[in-house]
């Protein structure tokens, strides 16, 4: 096999965010690091053991070049996280939170609590990742033995806040729940990594995944997973 029809087999397209460096939009829906603006009826800011939830995203999906198909049917994301400990294949709400919402234009602003999060707070700009690979342990067929030694200078992955594509994995391929046996069968959809520059870390540089549920039913069934060095 060819390196190009290697690539071909493996390669996929995904959304990555940069970080600031621009001129932050005037919009209450914009994408961010750090920061959640909106919230739905009678929503209010969510809280974990007693204090405020941490805002880590708000993600746009009406602002991407090209939506992911199991994206299609939601068109803005928050996620939150308890503010003392990360947690661990907790149930959506145990812990962490997301939030998804069908049509931005029933939102509205969110009454922040007076609280000064570890968190700094970045707008974010979708762009395009194609030539684009998944790490080693996530690779979906055998790597010939002519590039298993040079795996990732032929075939990087590229890390950020990243939609779609293949995850940045640190540790292993990832695992929703014990063994593997999430009954919802979720798939990789977003990720999150340690930013320094809005001192936001994972454990020591680490990266958190967020899946969705497969099946019809478990559609609105998230999952959160992270991995640390």
């Amino acid at each position: 096999m060819t390196k190009e029809e290697f690539e071909n087999k493996i390669r996929k397209s995904a959304i990555k965010f940069q970080v600031g460096g621009f001129r932050p939009e005037d919009s209450l829906t914009s994408s961010w690091i750090g920061n959640v603006t909106v919230k739905e009826g009678d929503e209010s800011w969510p809280e974990s053991n007693g204090q405020p939830m941490i805002p880590i995203c708000q993600l746009n999906l009406k602002e991407l070049p090209n939506r992911p198909e199991n994206l299609k049917d939601i068109e803005l994301i928050a996620l939150f996280i308890d503010s003392s400990e990360l947690p661990d294949d907790k149930p959506n709400g145990e812990g962490w939170l997301i939030r998804t919402y069908s049509d931005v234009q029933e939102l509205e602003e969110i009454e922040k609590p007076n609280t000064d999060f570890p968190i700094k707070q970045f707008q974010l700009k979708p762009e395009i990742l194609d030539n684009y690979f998944p790490c080693w342990e996530d690779c979906p067929i055998e790597v010939p033995e002519e590039f298993d030694e040079d795996y990732y200078d032929l075939f990087p992955n590229q890390e950020g806040i990243k939609i779609g594509g293949w995850p940045t994995l640190v540790q292993s391929e990832i695992f929703w729940a014990p063994f593997n046996q999430h009954p919802a069968e979720p798939e990789f959809v977003f990720q999150i990594d340690s930013i320094e520059k809005a001192n936001w870390f994972w454990g020591d540089n680490g990266v958190a995944y967020i899946g969705r549920g497969k099946k019809p039913e478990s559609k609105s069934e998230w999952t959160f997973s992270w991995q640390c060095y």
